[in-house]
């Protein structure tokens, strides 16, 4: 095994440490969003004692939960395709 061979094998190997890293940080960054901050909009409600506004609440807090994972998502798939891209083609792309 050449030594060139290993170090190349080694620096792929932390490109794809990284690339998963970055991936599971964004992950947890939508999580915490959807946690701390759609979750207690609930709190914020002008009238409590109004059935319909926990229903109205409700529907924003699924739409935005459902919105904030759409954009991961497609935020997630295009960076594979640009990791993809990447390694298969052996270049850096800008």
């Amino acid at each position: 095994m050449d030594r060139k061979e290993g170090v190349g094998g080694k620096m792929n190997f932390l490109d794809l440490k990284f690339f998963i890293l970055f991936m599971w940080i964004l992950v947890m960054t939508a999580c915490i969003f959807i946690i701390f901050v759609i979750a207690p909009i609930s709190k914020f409600q002008i009238d409590q004692n109004e059935p319909l506004s926990f229903l109205k609440t409700s529907f924003i807090q699924a739409t935005l939960a459902v919105i904030i994972v759409g954009i991961l998502i497609i935020v997630l798939n295009k960076f594979k395709k640009i990791y993809l891209l990447k390694k298969l083609s052996g270049k850096k792309i800008s």
